[in-house]
């Protein structure tokens, strides 16, 4: 009897360490992390939608501001009103300037929308959310600047990943050279193609009239 007993012992043991049920824990522990994260990426993805929602509904609104103002300034060019021109052609430098910045901020997190949207399991979230926080980092100051009450959300959507990573992987993302090369190429592209969009939109300020600032993304 006591020898059986030690018989079921060994044998508990030896299948209590053995490496295909550690195999099986670590599969489990694995999906459980994995159920953790979907919905917080999907609750990031909601919030996400909603902060470019609002970033493209101020762009609209500073377009239709862009438009009148350079009504204006045509109009002052005609009564050949060159101090009313002068002060209106820099108030529509610094329009376009902050629109180049909302912009760039809306494409670059359309970006990282598409890149989160694809994010299907923890392997896909290790290899993507680095450089998604990355370039939302990036982001935060000139957002906060500009639109502080879209700021709120963005870093709502900020704490939502950063939930995200803490509660589905040990330790922390490090910021990386392939993750800063990654973000300066979204925001290179997305400033880019702000600049071409404004371009394409809306004339310069008539000839004669000058600005004090010229056009850039700060």
């Amino acid at each position: 009897m006591i020898l059986f007993y030690d018989v079921k012992l060994n044998f508990m043991e030896q299948n209590w360490n053995n490496p295909q049920s550690k195999g099986l824990s670590e599969h489990l522990h694995g999906l459980k992390k994995e159920a953790a994260l979907k919905p917080r990426i999907q609750n990031s993805l909601v919030q996400l939608t909603r902060t470019v929602s609002s970033l493209d509904y101020k762009v609209k609104t500073l377009d239709d501001k862009d438009a009148k103002l350079f009504n204006r300034i045509v109009l002052a060019k005609k009564n050949h009103d060159s101090t009313t021109g002068k002060v209106l052609a820099n108030e529509l430098v610094e329009l376009r300037k902050n629109k180049k910045i909302l912009t760039t901020l809306k494409l670059s997190l359309e970006q990282v929308n598409l890149r989160l949207s694809t994010v299907s399991d923890v392997g896909d979230a290790m290899a993507s959310l680095g450089p998604i926080m990355a370039t939302m980092n990036a982001l935060k100051p000139s957002l906060g600047r500009i639109m502080p009450e879209v700021s709120h959300e963005f870093e709502s959507l900020f704490g939502i990943l950063n939930e995200s990573i803490s509660g589905s992987f040990e330790g922390s993302f490090e910021s990386d050279g392939v993750s800063n090369e990654e973000t300066e190429s979204i925001l290179r592209e997305a400033a880019a193609v702000a600049g071409n969009r404004i371009g394409d939109k809306f004339p310069s300020t008539p000839t004669g009239i000058s600005s004090s600032n010229s056009i850039g993304l700060e």
